[in-house]
């Protein structure tokens, strides 16, 4: 079946995003299902996970490694997508991956941008930051940004203090991902969207494709990747080495359905989880 770019809300699927697929999971398109998803072993030179899952609108597939297949099949055998690609997913998954060290997480938005989907109104406020500008970035603060391993980056300035940064890495052969961050007092006033739209230009204007992911939780960050141009392509599973094997725990929902819409929590303290450790880097 040839890959094809849908309109409307299909999935993007350029060649490009599909050839990214298929190197991450080590198979073809070909290899994706339904009912039940296919679990397959990760042949030792992909990437660096030790697994991914990834949704498609065709269908599912996770690849790991050879040793948790016999545990991991019976989980993903009896579970449906909705189920797998949450985080429900996740903890199940943890439950193969984390005794071996290996933290898994998801799911992961990722998506991507090129001319044909691109909207950047180019912002003034918006500057251009050098090797000497990044290597002064505070990343405690900025952590998104790939600290030590961004090649360019957009940065806004206010009252002499960077409030906003979009960096930039090289992800895979004709495609860049973008890391950004807004510091909280600047958050609501475009500011996150104005350096997305230059650092994707950027890309997009050295013939590559632009790559962002975020999590379901992290509303704002999606409303501003989608105002930018991005369109969405999957959604990801992985397993990976993260805090010496701890579960990293997502955050709770981010921003507002619309400005002034009051917040309030639906569970008391007593009902949040109260097994979660402050983040050992933070």
């Amino acid at each position: 079946m040839t890959p094809m770019v849908q309109d409307g809300c299909g999935q993007f699927l350029p060649p490009r995003v599909v050839a990214m697929i298929e190197s991450t999971m080590g198979a073809g398109l070909d290899a994706f299902g339904s009912d039940p998803i296919p679990v397959i072993g990760r042949p030792p030179d992909v990437g660096g996970l030790a697994l991914a899952a990834i949704r498609l609108d065709r269908g599912s597939l996770v690849s790991a490694r050879n040793e948790w297949l016999a545990e991991l099949r019976p989980v993903v055998t009896n579970m449906h997508a909705d189920l797998l690609f949450s985080t429900f997913g996740a903890y199940e998954l943890a439950r193969v991956t984390q005794p071996d060290g290996e933290s898994a997480w998801g799911p992961v938005f990722f998506f991507f941008g090129d001319a044909s989907t691109w909207n950047d109104p180019a912002d003034p406020r918006v500057v251009r930051l050098g090797e000497d500008d990044l290597a002064e970035v505070d990343y405690k603060r900025f952590w998104h940004c790939y600290y030590g391993e961004a090649h360019d980056g957009y940065g806004l300035i206010q009252d002499g203090e960077l409030v906003a940064l979009a960096a930039v890495i090289p992800y895979g052969e004709g495609v860049e991902e973008i890391g950004m961050d807004v510091m909280p007092e600047a958050r609501g006033h475009g500011i996150g969207r104005a350096v997305v739209g230059a650092a994707g230009t950027a890309i997009i204007e050295r013939g590559n494709l632009a790559l962002a992911t975020t999590s379901p939780w992290n509303v704002p960050s999606a409303r501003t990747l989608r105002s930018a141009g991005f369109r969405y392509s999957y959604s990801q599973m992985m397993a990976f080495d993260a805090f010496d094997g701890a579960f990293p725990m997502p955050a709770q929902p981010l921003g507002r359905p619309y400005p002034g819409a009051r917040m309030v929590n639906y569970y008391p303290a007593w009902a949040m989880n109260q097994d979660v450790e402050p983040r050992p880097d933070m």
